[in-house]
């Protein structure tokens, strides 16, 4: 069986490496982690699901998380942010840190198909 391949986009070290590895754990190819927009892949073919925070160095994350979807590709959002203000991102799961990016993969595991 294939492995499932995860995008990972996060600009803090430590919490990205925590990130692959608790998606490798799970199981997951890992793709990055990347600390910003412009290093990740324009081809994101085979990804099947990402885990991004949303403020990348004041940055917005947004504009991946549009493609993402559009792509139809699960998207959980791993950030300090407790609810955007933006009501187009309002049925996106989110896990709210300083919870463990463990929880993170679990959720986007719960949206991706058996």
């Amino acid at each position: 069986m294939a492995r499932r391949m995860l995008l990972i986009v996060e600009d803090e070290y430590f919490i990205a490496d925590d990130c692959a590895s608790a998606a490798e754990k799970a199981g997951f190819e890992v793709v990055g982690p990347f600390s910003n927009l412009t290093d990740v892949p324009r081809d994101l073919t085979g990804i099947s699901g990402a885990i991004l925070d949303i403020n990348l160095n004041n940055v917005s994350a947004y504009p991946l998380v549009d493609r993402l979807v559009g792509m139809s590709i699960p998207v959980t959002l791993y950030t300090g942010y407790q609810e955007d203000h933006d009501p187009r991102y309002a049925n996106l799961s989110r896990v709210v840190k300083p919870r463990p990016c463990e929880d993170a993969v679990k959720e986007l595991m719960r949206q991706l198909p058996n």
